[in-house]
Order: structure tokens, then C-alpha cells, then sequence
């Protein structure tokens, strides 16, 4: 029979096998008869005999499970807040999802928060649905919520009908007649390319909302939300739920969001990058000669072509002087070096003055008679004054706790630079904003914490009080891998004998296992060298990042047998392959971020000034954490086993080298390759510890 936790001189006996459970708890409380429920669902659900079982063949009980899925409902009871690190193989999302439906009955919606599309995938898909029958007593509805951005707005679509510019266009009439047969309007239905996208969808600058003809019952975005009113459980990426945080700052009563009682954010370690995007800027060379052509082509607004090229002439001059520097980011004061900063300035001025011209000629426009132009004058207008106040702040505001930087992409069919605005660190807002609003705030990930504890994403977010729980993994890591780590390479560096020799030692691992193998890279610049390398002179298939979309690249690896797939930044998490395909992970180093760029550069300098060290406050937790992630790309089920492989020589001579590998999952470890091929020829090997060689 199910036991209430009893309360024990200030904290809490647990029922749990965690190797790290730590509670906050300052007051005497009592479980009411839906708080007690929500334990005995537990159980009920996950048991040897529970509802999992009887549905699922094969089905085991997972205690790491069943242990989060208790936090979890711990904290929405108490009203708490969790960090909750799950290893791989824990099943997190039904981990919260079961006490989060639960929580939803007494009549607080629950929002869970992914950052990537295939989580969010996931959750729709499969996993809710999959607990919708579990818990069939407990039936609950799932919304899942996008931006604007990914709607068409039948109100832009019946303007777009009448421009010149769409007419006899057969890609457009392909658009139209999808308008008529779908349900949702969501452009990841478009089976096609629709190139003018932009044109087409919802946008915050010409949307009426009520006044619209179609909002009642016909726009797509807002049936979304009205359904979103009405669900138990809201999925959103973080994003959308940044951005309606950052309304809620600024206009206590308006949302994107229905209201909600708890938050879930799934993969939270991403969260504080996330944040920082959304409450600070992002002014593109674009931004400007798209709003300009929009104001083109339309025959009926009454300004001078030459006007409008003067205005975008203005603005490729202020963005070309940034593309003066060779870096690819770097901060305005790096530009100021070589450039007059007073010359940009006066160009930013000029800009800003020509566009509140653009805003008084369209004031004059006539359109008493023509109500659809009168709304997308009104629209432009907003879109004007959006943009004069970004402007304006890029070149003229003084925000404390922010820098200005410049990012230039490598590819971009318009887009070749981006202005940036960004907060230095979030947790201010944060601590202000979120941890004090909902009634319980979860964060989970299989990499969240470093060095044993949440200290780093604690203080990078802002966390005041919250429960704390390490689950390791379910998997038998000791049976099942083998982590390598050679000694006799040179430290890592941009010398050719040093790729030469990584090269070499790549295609030992690859001919050991048969090709079968993701090789993770730090930079684009060893990838490339490592492959120019290796391509003529291995005999097998290599794909490298870049040469056609990941997604064609995931599949042409499941498929292709004996394949190395060669890749960055991406394809350290959210990617999984299961069972022989793949038998080997390859790390070329430890992956510390590049010092140099605006954003790490700025988060040190913050750090030293208050009395920190940037290397060991911040390099080497984001480095623990980013290696967790490559290293579980490996082992997925019970029944997979291979190698990860280190290339990096630090992890046996640098001070901070034992520290990378005590938090990994546990496993067998050597220097030698003549273990990796026994290991990976299905020989049994003794169980030794790592390093003993």
C-alpha cells in the first residue's frame, strides 16, 4: 500500500536508489487525497503489472524511472521547483509526462518546453499518445503550439492573390488550392517549396485579430491557440515560450500562451542560449530590402521607386563597412578599430532618418476609400516603427549587462549579416521573470549537470531554490562499452602532422569497426582535414556534414552498411541509432567552446570581473556537459555495445583530464587499440577500471 512521505528534521525520506536526491524544504505540509492519487498513478502505470506492462510486450520496469516520475510529482505537489539530470535509457519523457497529466486534472495546464523539432516529434507522435491509452482512466487532451511564422494567414494569402507578382505564378496556385484542403495551415504540411513564405504567413505586424473576417473561425494560428485554451498539456519549443515570457514582462496581460500552473523544459541545457537569442536582437541585412520590396509591389502606394532605392542603398553601405573584418563574429568595438565609429553611426542616423521619412509618406498615402490598403498600411507602419526602435538601440542604446556584436554567415542566398544585442547573462531575468511565477518549474536533461552537481546551471539561469536529482543510466555501460583514450598523440593543435596523426588514428577505429562509426569533430576545419585525409583510403563510405541536409545524411547512414558519418555541432545529441549500425563513437578532442567569440568572450569577461575563473567557472562545465552528449550517442538500448573513442591526450596529462572521465557513464577503459579491436571482435575482456593502463 502506498506510504506518504513523513517528514524528518527539515528534509525528506525518500524512497529512492538515486545517487544524488537533495530537497528544499522549509514547512510542514500534508498530502490531500489528488496528491496521494498522483503517487498510487505511479505505480499503477509503471509497475511490474502496471498498465506499461499489460500493453507493452516485453516491457521492464525501469526504477530511474519510476524514481523521476516521483520528483517530478513531489515538486508539482509542493509547488517546487526540480533539476533533474536523466541518463540515457531512463525514458524521462514519461518520467514527467505521467505525474504533469495527473497534475492537469485539478485544472492547471502543464507546459512542456523541447528545443528541438524531433523531441517535439516525438511527444506528439509517440509518446503521448502511447500514455493517453495508458492512462486511459485519466483521459487528458495535448496541444502542441508553434509561432506565427509557421501559419498561413488566409487574410495575406487573399492580398498575395491580387499582386502582380504571384500572377500566373503555378507554385502559388499550388498554395491556394492546399489552403482549400488543409486543416491546420502549418507549413511542416507543405509537401512542396513555397519560396515566398514570408508573404504568406502569419505576422504580428499586419495581423487585425478580431477585426480580421477570418479570425473567427477560419485563421489557422488562432484555432491553434483556442485549442490551446482548452488542453491539459501544451507543447512548445523554447523559444515560442521565450518569447511569450518576454510579453508577459512587458504587458502583464497579454500571452502567447494560455495560463499554466507548471513548466516542463525538456533538453534544459539549452535554455539560457535560448533566452539570451529571444530577449535581446537580431537585425539582419535583409531586414530593411524585404520590407522595401513588399512597399514595391504594390501599384497603389504612391512613392518613387528612387526613394526606396536611396533608403536600401543607405543600408547596404552601413552593412558593407561590416564586412570589412576577416572573423566571422566579432564585436562592434573590433569593427570600431578599423572603422570611424562616428562615420557608422552618422549612417545609422541617416538610415533611421530616412525611414521616419518612408513613415510620413506613408501617413500621406490615400486610402479613406480602400480599406485593404489602409490595413497593410498600418501594417508597414508597425514594421517601421519596429525596426527604427531596433535600429536605434543596435547603434545608440547603452543597456548595461548587454554587448554588441556582428555574426556573418558563410551561406545565405540574401542574408549575409546579422547585428546582434545580447544580454551577457540571463539569470537576472530570469530569476525575476520565471523562477518566481509558475507554481513548479522543471528542468530536465540527460546532460544538465557537471562535476556531480547543477552549480553551473544553477547560477547560468538564475535558480533560486529547487529539489535536485541525479539518475544515472539503466544500461550496463561496464558490459556494454569500452571507452578509449590514447596516450601517445601530441596535445591537440592546427599543426598538419597533428591532423595526420588523428587521421591515422581514425582509421584504425574505423577498420576495428568496420566502418560502423559517427566521428564527432569540434571545428569544420579538422572535419575537413580528417576526411581529405581519409576518403581515398579507407574502404568504406565516408559522409561528411554539409554535403547534403542531416536528415539525408541520418538516413543514407542507416541504410548504408560500413558507413562513417562525419560530423560537428549538430550531431553531438538528438541523434539516435540503435542496435550494429553503430558500433563506434570518435571524439577528435574535449569540446571547448572557442574562447574568441563575442558571446563566450563576453560570459568570461563577466566572470573574471566577479571574482570567478572563466576557465574552470565556465570553459570546463560547458566541456563536461558537450561531452556527455557525444558520448551518448552511443549506447541507446540494452542490447547495443561499441567504443567511444577520445582523441585527446589532455584527459590523461592536463590537471582537469580526471575529471572529464569521472562523470561519464562507467565503464572499461584503455590506452590501447589492441583492446578496441578485441572489444569490438565480441572477445570477453576482464573488467578493469579507466586509466589502469
Amino acid at each position: 500500500m502506498f506510504q506518504p512521505y513523513q517528514r524528518l528534521g527539515g528534509s525528506l525520506a525518500l524512497p529512492l536508489r538515486s545517487a544524488y536526491w537533495r530537497f528544499s524544504l522549509t514547512t510542514e505540509y500534508a498530502f490531500a487525497y489528488h496528491d496521494v492519487k498522483m503517487f498510487e498513478e505511479i505505480r499503477k502505470t509503471l509497475g511490474p503489472d502496471g498498465r506499461f506492462a499489460q500493453l507493452c510486450p516485453g516491457y521492464e520496469q525501469r526504477d530511474e524511472q519510476v524514481e523521476m516520475a516521483e520528483a517530478v510529482a513531489h515538486a508539482l505537489i509542493r509547488k517546487e521547483h526540480l533539476l533533474v539530470e536523466a541518463g540515457t535509457g531512463v525514458g524521462k519523457t514519461v518520467g514527467y509526462l505521467i505525474p504533469a497529466v495527473v497534475y492537469a486534472a485539478g485544472g492547471k495546464p502543464v507546459i512542456i518546453s523541447t528545443h528541438t523539432i524531433n523531441l517535439q516529434g516525438q511527444l506528439v507522435t509517440k509518446d503521448i499518445p502511447l500514455i493517453q491509452q495508458v492512462m486511459e482512466e485519466h483521459p487528458f487532451s495535448a496541444v502542441q503550439m508553434k509561432g506565427r511564422g509557421n501559419f498561413l494567414c488566409l487574410q495575406e494569402l487573399d492580398h498575395a492573390s491580387h499582386s502582380v507578382f504571384f500572377q500566373d505564378d503555378p507554385i502559388f496556385e499550388h498554395l491556394r488550392k492546399w489552403a482549400k484542403e488543409t486543416q491546420t495551415g502549418d507549413i511542416g504540411e507543405l509537401d512542396f517549396q513555397f519560396p515566398e513564405w514570408s508573404e504568406v504567413c502569419a505576422n504580428p505586424d499586419t495581423c487585425k485579430r478580431a477585426e480580421c473576417p477570418f479570425h473567427a473561425d477560419q485563421c489557422f494560428y488562432y484555432k491553434m491557440r483556442r485549442k490551446a485554451e482548452t488542453a491539459d498539456i501544451v507543447i512548445v519549443n523554447h523559444s515560442l515560450f521565450f518569447s511569450d515570457l518576454s510579453i508577459r514582462m512587458n504587458e502583464p496581460k497579454s500571452s502567447i500562451l494560455p495560463d499554466y500552473g507548471a513548466v516542463v523544459f525538456d533538453e534544459a541545457h539549452h535554455l539560457e542560449d535560448v533566452a539570451s537569442d529571444i530577449f535581446g536582437i537580431e537585425f539582419s541585412n535583409y531586414r530593411i530590402p524585404q520590407l522595401l520590396n513588399k512597399i514595391k509591389r504594390r501599384r497603389d502606394i504612391d512613392i518613387a521607386p528612387g526613394e526606396l532605392q536611396f533608403i536600401e542603398g543607405i543600408n547596404n553601405s552601413l552593412f558593407d563597412a561590416f564586412s570589412r573584418p576577416r572573423k566571422q563574429e566579432f564585436f562592434f568595438d573590433e569593427l570600431y578599430e578599423s572603422v570611424d565609429k562616428s562615420s557608422l553611426d552618422d549612417l545609422a542616423n541617416n538610415l533611421v532618418t530616412h525611414l521616419d521619412g518612408l513613415n510620413t509618406m506613408l501617413l500621406a498615402q490615400d486610402a479613406d476609400d480602400n480599406p485593404e490598403l489602409k490595413d497593410r498600411l498600418d501594417g508597414y507602419k508597425r514594421m517601421l516603427a519596429r525596426i527604427r526602435g531596433e535600429l536605434s538601440d543596435l547603434f545608440f542604446g547603452n543597456q548595461p549587462n548587454y554587448y554588441k556584436w556582428c555574426e556573418r554567415p558563410k551561406v545565405g542566398k540574401f542574408v549575409n549579416c546579422y547585428l546582434h544585442l545580447s544580454p551577457i547573462s540571463v539569470a537576472d531575468l530570469l530569476r525575476d521573470a520565471l523562477w518566481g511565477n509558475p507554481e513548479s518549474i522543471i528542468c530536465t536533461s540527460a546532460t544538465l549537470s557537471n562535476s556531480g552537481t547543477f552549480g553551473y546551471t544553477r547560477k547560468r539561469l538564475g535558480v533560486v531554490e529547487t529539489n535536485e536529482m541525479l539518475l544515472g543510466s539503466p544500461f550496463d555501460f561496464k558490459e556494454q562499452a569500452l571507452l578509449y583514450v590514447p596516450d601517445d598523440l601530441d596535445f591537440p593543435s592546427d599543426k598538419p602532422e597533428y591532423a595526420d596523426a588523428v587521421a591515422d588514428r581514425v582509421k584504425e577505429l574505423l577498420l576495428a569497426a568496420n566502418g560502423r562509426a559517427f566521428a564527432l569533430f569540434t571545428s569544420y576545419r579538422m572535419l575537413n582535414a580528417v576526411f581529405d585525409r581519409l576518403v581515398d583510403n579507407v574502404p568504406f563510405r565516408l559522409l561528411r556534414q554539409g554535403e547534403m541536409s542531416n536528415e539525408k545524411l541520418m538516413q543514407e547512414f542507416r541504410e548504408d552498411e560500413e558507413t562513417c558519418l562525419m560530423g560537428v555541432h549538430s550531431f553531438w545529441e538528438g541523434v539516435d541509432v540503435k542496435g550494429e549500425r553503430l558500433s563506434c563513437v570518435i571524439i577528435d578532442k574535449l569540446p571547448f567552446s572557442v574562447p574568441d567569440t563575442p558571446t563566450n568572450k563576453a560570459r568570461c569577461e563577466q566572470i573574471e570581473k566577479e571574482g570567478g575563473n572563466w576557465f574552470t567557472d565556465f570553459a570546463i562545465p560547458q566541456a563536461q556537459i558537450r561531452l556527455k552528449q557525444g558520448f551518448g550517442r552511443l549506447i541507446r538500448t540494452k542490447t547495443d555495445f561499441g567504443v567511444v573513442a577520445i582523441l585527446d591526450v589532455r584527459i590523461h596529462k592536463k590537471f582537469y583530464g580526471k575529471e572529464f572521465l569521472r562523470y561519464l557513464p562507467q565503464c572499461k577503459g584503455t590506452k590501447k587499440m589492441s583492446r578496441v579491436r578485441e572489444f569490438l571482435g565480441n572477445v570477453e575482456l576482464d573488467k578493469f577500471a579507466v586509466n589502469e593502463e
